[in-house]
């Protein structure tokens, strides 16, 4: 009976040394693959960053613009309102001919 306890104990050593040397193999496949993945992020990082740097330059770029844009618009309104305010004067100030009558 001893025996097979021995094989069992031999068995479990073997299989933990099996367990630890895939481990080693896997963890040595993964880790080109890791620090790809790392340089790739690194990467990624630098170039979020500088599409972010280049975003808000274009954003300080456009606001001179869209101020612009907004003042054209208030005046372009003014002078709508001040035409139809006109366009009304005019309206009800003028009579128009008087239509002929009818003699008979």
């Amino acid at each position: 009976m001893e025996w097979v306890i021995a094989l069992l104990a031999i068995g479990c050593v073997f299989f933990a040394l099996q367990v630890i040397v895939d481990y080693v193999r896997y963890k040595r496949t993964l880790e080109p693959r890791l620090e790809h993945m790392a340089a790739s992020r690194e990467d990624l990082k630098t170039r979020i960053d500088a599409a972010e740097s280049d975003l808000e330059e274009t954003r300080q770029a456009l606001d001179p613009a869209k101020e612009e844009v907004a003042r054209l618009e208030r005046e372009y309104q003014e002078i709508h309102e001040e035409i139809k305010d006109e366009l009304d004067k005019q309206k009800s100030g003028w009579r128009g001919p008087t239509p002929p009558r009818a003699t008979g």
